[in-house]
């Protein structure tokens, strides 16, 4: 199991909006002031994401995918198709529904009810984007298509934390699966449209759709998902990652989140693990907002003081 080390100084604005010196941040000011070793996946690749490194399911893929240069040709190519809509060779399914593989990053249902149980509102949108980054490794944990639900289709599971979870098909085309996580303290609702696109050597998976993070106290985080890549499909060593970002609102109390993946702004080029493409990079930010507008969560406290705090870490796949 490889590991990194990252030696950065942290910086953050100040809320005049001008840069402070770059320096090590005292632990009060730095969230991640004890990371300082990242333990990588065992199948993380060496330029970021996870490796595809079952040789035997990647010739089967690559055989299919050839199988369809061949009978579609520069059209296929191009990238200005679907694959959602195609009729695809049955080898490269896995045998479950689009339906049950949605639940795949929703794992970590613990780390909703910390969310559900915070009474600051950047505590629990913490807790929010921790839930969220922690079950993205899970996005790739199959190299293979699942089958398009049918209309009306039905899919219902249990997690650890006794929260339900119910899916239904609710589009055919274009194919829409609406969703609802109902936990201790939380419900988690919203629908997910897929587009699944081939260019040169990349499959990119966008997912359209509203998601939202209701919470008892009335309050409720709205999450817009980056981009889905894998990369290298017809060659060299296949790999999965996010690309582009992330954004969480609180619109209750004027707090935007945006996660974006990729190389780090301003990272050394000896700091290895910064310069990863699944380098994870946070900014939370409070909006500007008049007094009236202004909510406080269920116990009457006020927000904790935040503008434009930014904090950066590497995921390492």
């Amino acid at each position: 199991m490889s590991r990194l080390f990252s030696k950065r100084p942290w910086s953050r604005s100040s809320e005049g909006g001008e840069s402070l010196p770059s320096r090590p941040l005292t632990p009060e000011e730095d969230d991640f002031h004890d990371a300082e070793e990242a333990v990588l996946h065992p199948d993380a690749h060496e330029e970021g994401g996870l490796a595809f490194n079952n040789r035997e399911l990647l010739e089967s893929q690559r055989s299919a995918i050839f199988e369809l240069i061949r009978d579609m040709g520069m059209k296929f190519l191009t990238g200005h198709i679907n694959l959602i809509n195609m009729s695809l060779p049955v080898k490269m399914f896995e045998p479950r529904s689009y339906l049950e593989k949605l639940t795949d990053v929703w794992v970590y249902p613990e780390l909703l009810q910390n969310a559900a149980s915070a009474t600051d509102p950047i505590e629990r949108m913490r807790w929010a984007v921790t839930w969220f980054v922690a079950g993205l490794q899970h996005v790739f944990q199959s190299w293979r298509k699942p089958f398009n639900p049918i209309l009306g289709e039905t899919y219902q599971a249990s997690q650890s934390d006794g929260s339900s979870v119910q899916m239904e098909q609710i589009s055919h085309h274009p194919p829409i699966s609406a969703f609802q996580i109902t936990g201790p303290g939380y419900m988690f609702a919203g629908h997910s449209q897929p587009e699944v696109t081939f260019r040169a050597n990349a499959i990119k998976t966008t997912a359209k759709g509203a998601r939202t993070l209701h919470f008892a106290d009335g309050s409720s985080i709205d999450i817009a998902y980056p981009a889905y890549y894998m990369r290298g499909i017809l060659s060299g060593t296949p790999r999965g990652e996010m690309v582009g970002s992330a954004r969480f609102t609180d619109t209750t109390h004027g707090l935007v989140c945006d996660i974006s993946f990729g190389k780090a702004d301003g990272a050394s080029p000896s700091d290895r693990l910064l310069n990863r493409s699944d380098t994870c990079t946070a900014t939370l930010t409070q909006l500007d907002r008049a007094p009236s507008a202004a909510a406080a969560p269920a116990n009457g406290s006020p927000p904790s003081e935040v503008q434009d705090k930014s904090w950066t870490k590497g995921l390492g796949g």
